[in-house]
């Protein structure tokens, strides 16, 4: 059976290696130029090299997006990064710019997907590009499954579409609202997401006295009920959005995905109810399949007085050492209370109840809590690996649960 690839994004380094051990086959990286984006740690060279040989050596892809829109400047400074790529050993670069192309092609053999930014949405679209050396199209939003398929099937050009994550509400992405409203330009990786701001309506310019509301956001994109629709129609990559996103969202989503894949392919009954529900612990904007069955309506709209839905979980850190039948040692990024109820998320589905009655510091003296960015020694449980995340639930008000104070 025909095997999609699980895409995941990748913002730093530690998400890379985060997506990889919970089941992406590839992840799409940036550098800090040439990308949009911009705000996303994004990598080093160094790191780059790094995250290639963590993936390469796990079986998984590394890709670099270079989307953004180039001037003659700045495409004069492109070949060079394209050589740290090519020593890197990064599997592909995915580019919207046919200058970007063109100069990616005459320096190198570097394999160039090209990015959504370019919207191509048909056969035609797809075989000028699969003529200027285009081994995959990440095609536009707007394109659904069925779609896609015969793109491919026209073409014999593989084809990605994004399976889950925020949604532009513009055009494949071609928006300049943040141009006009914080001179920042959208399409070179300044976008400040103006369709996420509320927004009054009026009959008279410049009077805000009319109804107001998120009329421009759109609700998230879900596609994991989907699986057996992109697998029969030969998919190649399923694309995850959120490379400004934490660690605990990359490994909710592409664990949730991973799973769900797995289980089409295996013909198992995939348990839809319970993704669902691990996919709903994050902050999100209600889903929608938007165009992957049908075409995006009204209803696609995300009107929401709060403008959106609050995580239920929270991350926690993660283990950076066991030792069987002794201890697990969990790194920190938020604070723990003795008795808090904390999970740990096994790269197999379950949601692993950790032993928090008794905490230690990393002399192993008794604490009552441990402060953030700091060590905490756990009772050992056998299902802990290292590197895998922990997480904690808020109660009904948003705060964190504790068991006791």
């Amino acid at each position: 059976m025909f095997r999609p690839e699980i895409l995941a994004p990748a913002g730093n380094l530690f998400k890379l290696k985060t997506a990889v051990r919970y089941g992406a086959d590839a992840v799409y990286i940036a550098g800090k130029r040439f990308g949009l984006r911009s705000a996303a740690e994004n990598f080093t060279h160094a790191e780059i090299a790094e995250g290639c040989r963590f993936a390469h050596a796990a079986g998984a892809r590394v890709y670099v997006v270079l989307n953004a829109f180039l001037f003659d400047d700045e495409l004069a400074e492109l070949p060079p990064f394209l050589d740290v790529l090519a020593e890197a050993g990064v599997d592909a670069v995915i580019v919207s710019d046919l200058g970007v192309v063109e100069t990616v092609r005459r320096h190198g053999r570097l394999t160039i997907h090209l990015s959504t930014q370019a919207s191509a949405l048909s056969t035609a679209a797809a075989r000028f590009w699969q003529a200027r050396g285009v081994k995959r199209l990440v095609l536009g939003r707007e394109v659904g499954i069925q779609q896609a398929a015969a793109i491919k099937q026209n073409t014999g050009v593989e084809v990605e579409l994004f399976v889950h994550g925020a949604m532009c509400m513009a055009f494949s992405g071609n928006c300049t609202i943040s141009n006009y409203t914080a001179g920042r330009d959208s399409n070179r990786g300044g976008c400040i997401q103006s369709c996420r701001f509320r927004y009054s309506v009026s009959e008279q310019r410049g009077e805000a006295d009319g109804p107001s509301g998120y009329f421009l956001s759109s609700k998230d994109l879900q596609g994991v009920a989907q699986l057996d629709r992109f697998i029969d129609g030969e998919i190649d990559s399923l694309k995850i959005e959120g490379r400004m996103k934490s660690p605990l969202y990359v490994a909710t989503t592409v664990r949730a995905y991973r799973m769900a894949r797995d289980a089409a392919m295996a013909g198992k009954r995939t348990e839809l109810d319970a993704l669902f529900a691990e996919l709903d612990t994050m902050s999100h904007r209600d889903y929608t399949t938007a165009n992957l069955i049908h075409k995006a309506g009204s209803d696609s709209v995300y009107n929401h007085p709060d403008g959106h839905i609050p995580n239920t979980h929270d991350m926690l850190g993660h283990v950076v050492d066991t030792a069987p039948g002794d201890y697990l040692a969990v790194f920190v990024k938020n604070p723990l209370t003795a008795g808090e109820p904390i999970e740990l998320l096994a790269r197999d589905g379950r949601n692993i109840v950790l032993d928090t009655s008794h905490l230690k510091d990393i002399r192993g003296r008794e604490a009552a809590r441990i402060n953030p960015n700091r060590v905490v020694l756990l009772p050992y449980h056998p299902d802990a690996e290292k590197d895998l995340l922990v997480r904690k639930p808020k109660d009904e008000t948003g705060r964190n649960t504790a068991l006791t104070a």
